[in-house]
Protein backbone atom coordinates (compact mmCIF):
# COMPACT_ATOMS: atom_id res chain seq x y z
CA UNK A 1 0.00 0.00 0.00
CA UNK A 2 1.22 3.02 -0.80
CA UNK A 3 1.59 5.81 2.66
CA UNK A 4 -0.84 8.52 2.54
CA UNK A 5 2.34 10.99 3.44
CA UNK A 6 1.52 13.77 5.55
CA UNK A 7 2.63 16.35 3.99
CA UNK A 8 3.97 19.69 5.99
CA UNK A 9 6.30 20.80 3.27
CA UNK A 10 5.05 24.08 2.01
CA UNK A 11 2.22 24.42 4.50
CA UNK A 12 2.32 28.19 5.66
CA UNK A 13 2.16 28.43 9.24
CA UNK A 14 -1.50 27.74 10.21
CA UNK A 15 -2.90 27.79 6.92
CA UNK A 16 -2.64 24.06 5.62
CA UNK A 17 -2.17 25.27 2.20
CA UNK A 18 0.56 24.20 0.24
CA UNK A 19 1.86 26.09 -2.90
CA UNK A 20 1.50 24.42 -6.74
CA UNK A 21 4.41 22.20 -7.27
CA UNK A 22 5.31 21.37 -3.37
CA UNK A 23 5.23 17.83 -3.46
CA UNK A 24 7.90 16.98 -0.80
CA UNK A 25 11.07 14.91 -2.84
CA UNK A 26 13.57 12.45 -0.96
CA UNK A 27 15.98 9.93 -1.34
CA UNK A 28 14.29 6.30 -1.50
CA UNK A 29 14.38 5.12 1.99
CA UNK A 30 13.50 1.25 2.98
CA UNK A 31 13.58 -0.59 6.51
CA UNK A 32 13.99 -4.06 7.45
CA UNK A 33 12.80 -5.29 10.75
CA UNK A 34 13.62 -8.38 12.77
CA UNK A 35 12.64 -8.97 16.66
CA UNK A 36 14.00 -10.68 19.55
CA UNK A 37 11.87 -14.26 20.64
CA UNK A 38 8.45 -13.38 22.21
CA UNK A 39 8.32 -10.14 20.36
CA UNK A 40 5.70 -10.32 17.22
CA UNK A 41 6.81 -7.94 14.27
CA UNK A 42 3.26 -7.63 13.38
CA UNK A 43 1.70 -7.18 16.86
CA UNK A 44 -0.12 -3.76 17.46
CA UNK A 45 2.86 -2.51 19.70
CA UNK A 46 5.20 -3.35 17.24
CA UNK A 47 3.14 -1.66 14.88
CA UNK A 48 2.99 1.06 16.42
CA UNK A 49 7.01 1.40 17.24
CA UNK A 50 8.10 0.33 13.52
CA UNK A 51 5.89 2.79 12.35
CA UNK A 52 7.02 5.88 14.73
CA UNK A 53 11.16 4.95 13.84
CA UNK A 54 10.41 5.05 9.81
CA UNK A 55 8.16 8.05 10.20
CA UNK A 56 11.14 9.92 12.37
CA UNK A 57 13.37 9.03 9.72
CA UNK A 58 10.80 10.75 7.06
CA UNK A 59 10.15 13.77 8.74
CA UNK A 60 14.14 14.42 9.60
CA UNK A 61 14.21 14.48 5.58
CA UNK A 62 11.34 16.72 4.15
CA UNK A 63 9.26 16.50 7.32
CA UNK A 64 6.79 14.12 5.79
CA UNK A 65 5.44 11.11 7.86
CA UNK A 66 2.87 8.09 8.16
CA UNK A 67 -0.72 9.27 9.31
CA UNK A 68 -1.01 10.70 12.72
CA UNK A 69 2.76 10.53 13.51
CA UNK A 70 2.72 14.63 14.27
CA UNK A 71 0.41 14.14 16.67
CA UNK A 72 2.04 10.74 18.34
CA UNK A 73 4.86 12.60 19.17
CA UNK A 74 5.59 15.66 21.74
CA UNK A 75 5.87 18.75 20.58
CA UNK A 76 9.28 19.09 22.33
CA UNK A 77 10.52 15.94 20.09
CA UNK A 78 9.11 16.73 17.37
CA UNK A 79 10.70 19.80 17.26
CA UNK A 80 14.32 17.89 17.38
CA UNK A 81 12.91 16.30 13.91
CA UNK A 82 12.91 19.60 12.08
CA UNK A 83 15.07 18.91 8.94
CA UNK A 84 18.63 20.38 8.83
CA UNK A 85 18.91 23.57 6.95
CA UNK A 86 21.54 22.63 5.04
CA UNK A 87 19.00 20.36 3.03
CA UNK A 88 21.44 17.39 3.73
CA UNK A 89 18.99 14.10 3.61
CA UNK A 90 19.27 10.33 4.15
CA UNK A 91 18.72 7.58 1.98
CA UNK A 92 19.36 3.81 1.57
CA UNK A 93 18.28 0.88 4.13
CA UNK A 94 18.17 0.74 7.58
CA UNK A 95 17.80 -2.63 9.84
CA UNK A 96 16.18 -2.36 12.71
CA UNK A 97 16.02 -4.97 15.77
CA UNK A 98 13.58 -4.77 18.10
CA UNK A 99 14.88 -6.43 21.56
CA UNK A 100 12.01 -5.74 23.68
CA UNK A 101 8.59 -3.49 23.98
CA UNK A 102 7.07 -3.09 27.50
CA UNK A 103 4.14 -1.81 28.46
CA UNK A 104 3.06 -0.64 32.08
CA UNK A 105 1.17 2.23 33.84
CA UNK A 106 0.65 3.83 30.60
CA UNK A 107 3.96 3.71 29.54
CA UNK A 108 5.36 1.69 26.23
CA UNK A 109 9.19 1.47 26.17
CA UNK A 110 11.01 0.17 23.25
CA UNK A 111 14.62 -1.05 23.06
CA UNK A 112 15.60 -1.30 19.09
CA UNK A 113 19.12 -2.22 17.74
CA UNK A 114 19.80 -0.01 14.70
CA UNK A 115 22.04 -0.73 11.93
CA UNK A 116 22.86 2.18 9.65
CA UNK A 117 25.91 0.07 7.44
CA UNK A 118 23.62 0.68 4.06
CA UNK A 119 22.48 4.03 4.84
CA UNK A 120 24.37 7.69 3.68
CA UNK A 121 23.64 11.33 3.99
CA UNK A 122 23.47 13.36 0.84
CA UNK A 123 23.90 16.90 0.06
CA UNK A 124 21.27 18.55 -2.36
CA UNK A 125 23.59 18.49 -5.47
CA UNK A 126 23.85 14.80 -4.91
CA UNK A 127 27.39 14.32 -3.61
CA UNK A 128 27.96 12.22 -0.40
CA UNK A 129 27.88 13.65 2.90
CA UNK A 130 28.70 11.19 5.56
CA UNK A 131 27.68 7.89 6.26
CA UNK A 132 24.91 6.73 9.01
CA UNK A 133 26.41 5.46 12.40
CA UNK A 134 26.93 1.93 11.72
CA UNK A 135 25.30 0.61 15.09
CA UNK A 136 23.03 2.23 17.86
CA UNK A 137 20.92 1.04 20.56
CA UNK A 138 18.09 3.17 20.90
CA UNK A 139 15.23 3.62 23.90
CA UNK A 140 11.79 4.78 22.58
CA UNK A 141 9.50 6.01 25.38
CA UNK A 142 5.19 7.04 24.66
CA UNK A 143 2.90 7.48 26.87
CA UNK A 144 -0.67 7.59 26.64
CA UNK A 145 -2.50 10.61 25.93
CA UNK A 146 -4.97 12.64 23.47
CA UNK A 147 -3.46 13.67 20.29
CA UNK A 148 -0.38 16.09 21.03
CA UNK A 149 -1.00 19.36 20.53
CA UNK A 150 2.36 19.53 17.79
CA UNK A 151 2.05 22.84 15.60
CA UNK A 152 3.24 22.30 12.04
CA UNK A 153 6.97 24.01 11.31
CA UNK A 154 7.11 27.45 10.27
CA UNK A 155 6.50 28.32 6.24
CA UNK A 156 10.75 28.91 6.30
CA UNK A 157 11.05 26.00 8.45
CA UNK A 158 8.79 23.76 6.44
CA UNK A 159 10.35 24.94 2.89
CA UNK A 160 14.10 23.90 3.83
CA UNK A 161 14.08 20.58 2.31
CA UNK A 162 12.95 22.21 -1.48
CA UNK A 163 15.04 24.76 -0.77
CA UNK A 164 17.33 23.32 -3.84
CA UNK A 165 15.86 23.58 -7.43
CA UNK A 166 15.59 19.84 -8.41
CA UNK A 167 17.77 18.24 -5.96
CA UNK A 168 19.96 15.07 -7.09
CA UNK A 169 18.21 11.77 -6.85
CA UNK A 170 15.62 12.79 -4.88
CA UNK A 171 12.22 11.57 -5.82
CA UNK A 172 8.66 12.08 -4.68
CA UNK A 173 7.74 10.49 -1.87
CA UNK A 174 4.51 9.31 -3.37
CA UNK A 175 6.53 7.29 -6.53
CA UNK A 176 8.91 4.96 -3.72
CA UNK A 177 7.31 4.90 -0.58
CA UNK A 178 5.13 2.12 0.91
CA UNK A 179 3.16 2.36 4.40
CA UNK A 180 0.59 2.06 6.17
CA UNK A 181 -2.33 3.82 5.05
CA UNK A 182 -3.89 4.45 8.27
CA UNK A 183 -2.81 5.67 11.83
CA UNK A 184 -0.57 2.87 13.50
CA UNK A 185 0.08 4.72 16.43
CA UNK A 186 -3.62 4.85 18.78
CA UNK A 187 -3.54 6.75 21.76
CA UNK A 188 0.59 6.50 22.22
CA UNK A 189 2.87 9.47 22.14
CA UNK A 190 6.81 9.73 22.11
CA UNK A 191 8.44 11.65 24.62
CA UNK A 192 12.08 10.80 24.06
CA UNK A 193 14.26 9.10 21.39
CA UNK A 194 17.37 7.78 23.72
CA UNK A 195 20.55 7.05 21.21
CA UNK A 196 23.33 4.72 22.46
CA UNK A 197 26.80 4.97 20.19
CA UNK A 198 28.03 1.68 22.82
CA UNK A 199 25.57 -1.28 21.95
CA UNK A 200 25.29 -4.42 23.94
CA UNK A 201 26.52 -7.46 23.05
CA UNK A 202 23.37 -8.70 21.69
CA UNK A 203 22.98 -5.64 18.87
CA UNK A 204 26.62 -6.40 17.85
CA UNK A 205 25.70 -10.46 17.22
CA UNK A 206 22.46 -9.35 15.14
CA UNK A 207 25.00 -6.90 13.06
CA UNK A 208 27.30 -9.45 12.54
CA UNK A 209 24.90 -11.94 11.21
CA UNK A 210 23.64 -8.79 9.26
CA UNK A 211 26.78 -8.84 7.41
CA UNK A 212 28.62 -12.10 7.52
CA UNK A 213 32.66 -11.37 7.21
CA UNK A 214 32.30 -7.58 8.81
CA UNK A 215 33.98 -6.71 12.78
CA UNK A 216 32.45 -4.62 14.90
CA UNK A 217 33.73 -2.37 14.84
CA UNK A 218 34.41 -2.56 11.50
CA UNK A 219 37.65 -0.50 11.13
CA UNK A 220 36.08 1.83 7.92
CA UNK A 221 35.79 5.41 8.98
CA UNK A 222 32.42 6.96 7.84
CA UNK A 223 33.53 7.81 4.86
CA UNK A 224 35.57 5.21 3.40
CA UNK A 225 33.15 2.18 3.44
CA UNK A 226 33.64 -0.04 0.84
CA UNK A 227 29.44 -0.16 0.07
CA UNK A 228 29.80 3.76 -0.04
CA UNK A 229 27.30 5.04 -2.63
CA UNK A 230 29.49 7.40 -4.99
CA UNK A 231 26.34 9.58 -5.50
CA UNK A 232 22.60 10.11 -5.01
CA UNK A 233 20.54 7.95 -5.21
CA UNK A 234 21.50 5.45 -3.03
CA UNK A 235 20.56 1.66 -3.70
CA UNK A 236 17.91 -0.07 -1.14
CA UNK A 237 16.89 -3.27 -0.32
CA UNK A 238 12.97 -4.45 -0.51
CA UNK A 239 11.23 -3.33 3.08
CA UNK A 240 10.84 -6.47 5.39
CA UNK A 241 8.16 -7.48 6.68
CA UNK A 242 6.71 -3.58 5.17
CA UNK A 243 3.30 -2.90 5.37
Amino acid sequence: MVASVVGLVGCASGTGKKPVGAEPVGLPQSWIWSAAPGVAIDSKDARTVRGWYESSALFQGASVSYPGFPQATSADLLGELLPPASGIQKGGTERLHIRSITVAGGELRASVCSDGWDESYFTPDGKFFSAQTTLTLTTLVMRQGGPSKASSPSAQQALVADATPNPVGRTPYSSWLKGPGENVFGNWIAYSREIDAHPPVDCVAWFKRNHPGLKYPTGYPNDARPNRPASAPPPTLPASPGW
